[in-house]
């Protein structure tokens, strides 16, 4: 179903009714086929079962049913994407050619099975043209191939089969580097997707693959090959919290890609992420602020990347105690229609906002424009007890987690929960939370470990946790060894609001003393 989903969030309805003009009636697909197309685009299903359910409610035997219908839409929406116009006003001229040169490669391979060999050339020569202006180097490699293989096979001119078989051979050799570069840079990035935690490994693993790589850099103008080598120069220093080291490496990968002669969007996109990443963590909120302005403008709404956008911005707006304004971010993102499309890591994290938003709405920093829909009290009370994607990521994303579940109940003065969890994080904090990993949120865990032995009192709070409070201070956030987004808030302004919800009056408890370590 995701699959399916992805493809009518892009094939959208007015799109379907224009291409429908140019398509022949016989590729349509059934009434059930369109019928399904709706519920998707409308919202109505987000499983197969669900979507099963709605075409065939009550029919036992549906199985092989559905995925006919399924597969027919899913063929139709395919068979649209080629005859949508790329040619629309929100593509920049790369996404134009990307678009019509892939287009005239699809036709070229037609071509080819029909033996139309000039009409190969002309299209190739074109194809290889655009290619090599906007950095396709796969594309321009397979049309300078197909231009060797008719100059020596069918033409026989020596000349320029000499000529385009250079251009091969160079094409072929940053080709390669190209392909290096991006195995060594998904290596490195595998290790994060579902796991927050500190690698020690990562910076000398790093600086080994971008030295496979330097002498490439300075051979090859190559999009491809100086975006993914970038990358990877830029986790060398991310790795060890060196933000300073990472803003030059942003730098002069944004100069190198403002030199292209036309506007390269991703990598610059993704360059300003990584500069927001460093100004959150540096507190430099003005520039922070300016990258994001720049990267918004670079993205197309709804893709990955433009998710991946709002969700550090989310972030620099808490940093920045814009709280406010992290609240309208996470409105407008999770109600976007392609949201639901997420991988579930992605979504997970989402999750996590919420919880901290609704923290934030209950203790008024935040004051809510709508009823409690967007960010409803139901689903946080079920992620209190919920076991998250992390569930294995014991020095990751864990963290904010259960620190929100903390600092909720002692809000709520259920204090006797507090007292059960502070036991197993006290022992979650001795197991996982090293000096060298995560200092910051060990800290601030043994801060609130403090509550519960002076009975919530906040004044004897204060006094007790201070020694810990002066620990952390010692580690400000951009000298932390942590994964930028393990604190979602600084643990500074967190005690303060936890300290706010303490009142000079001490709680006896029933129950059993924590132990101690």
């Amino acid at each position: 179903m995701h699959a399916l989903r992805e493809l009518v969030s892009i094939v959208t309805k007015q799109k379907l009714r224009a291409a429908s003009l140019l398509t022949v009636k016989a590729l349509q697909p059934g009434p059930l086929s369109m019928r399904l197309y709706d519920l998707v685009a409308e919202g109505k299903v987000e499983t197969d079962l669900q979507a099963m359910e709605a075409l065939y409610p009550g029919e036992k035997q549906r199985n092989v049913s559905y995925l006919r219908i399924k597969k027919s839409l899913r063929d139709y929406l395919v068979q649209m994407l080629l005859v949508i116009d790329p040619h629309l006003p929100h593509y920049n001229p790369r996404q134009k050619a990307y678009f019509d040169s892939y287009k005239k490669w699809g036709a070229i391979k037609i071509l080819l099975g029909k033996n139309a060999h000039h009409t190969i050339l002309e299209l190739a020569d074109e194809v290889l043209r655009t290619a090599l202006r906007y950095d396709f180097t796969d594309l321009a490699l397979d049309m300078a191939r197909s231009m060797r293989l008719y100059y020596g096979s069918i033409e026989g001119n020596v000349k320029k089969y000499q000529q385009i078989g250079k251009q091969v051979h160079h094409l072929e050799e940053m080709f390669r580097h190209e392909n290096l570069a991006e195995e060594l840079y998904t290596d490195l990035v595998i290790r994060f997707v579902n796991d927050k935690s500190t690698k020690r490994e990562v910076p000398q693993v790093a600086r080994r693959y971008f030295k496979q790589l330097e002498d490439a850099l300075d051979k090859y103008d190559s999009y491809r090959l100086h975006f993914t080598s970038r990358l990877i120069e830029i986790i060398i220093y991310t790795s060890v919290n060196d933000y300073k080291n990472t803003t030059e490496i942003c730098d002069k990968a944004i100069r190198f890609f403002d030199a292209k002669d036309y506007v390269a969007n991703v990598p610059l996109q993704a360059f300003l992420y990584q500069e927001m990443v460093c100004y959150v963590q540096l507190r430099d909120y003005e520039r922070g602020r300016k990258a994001a302005d720049r990267g918004l403008k670079l993205l197309e709404q709804g893709s990955f990347n433009w998710f991946k956008y709002q969700e550090l911005l989310l972030m620099l707006s808490f940093h920045a105690r814009e709280y406010q304004a992290a609240y309208q971010i996470y409105k407008s993102t999770v109600k976007h229609r392609r949201f639901n499309g997420l991988p579930d890591g992605i979504k997970q994290i989402w999750k996590i906002f919420e919880a901290y938003l609704f923290y934030l709405i209950q203790v008024g920093r935040i004051k809510p424009d709508e009823p409690e829909t967007v960010i409803s009290r139901i689903r946080i009370m079920r992620f209190l007890n919920d076991v998250p994607i992390f569930s294995k990521d014991r020095r990751g994303m864990n963290i904010p987690i259960l620190n929100f579940q903390i600092l909720y109940l002692i809000l709520t003065k259920e204090h006797d929960e507090v007292i059960d969890r502070m036991m197993a994080i006290q022992k979650y904090s001795s197991r996982y939370l090293k000096k060298d990993d995560n200092y910051r949120s060990n800290c601030f865990i043994k801060m609130l470990l403090e509550m519960p032995d002076v009975g919530f009192h906040r004044m004897a709070v204060i006094r007790h946790a201070d020694k810990y409070v002066k620990m952390l201070k010692k580690v400000p956030l951009d000298f932390a060894n942590q994964s930028h987004d393990i604190e979602l808030i600084p643990y500074e302004d967190l005690w303060q609001m936890a300290l706010d919800s303490l009142d000079n009056t001490i709680y006896k408890a029933k129950a059993r003393k924590r132990e101690k370590e």
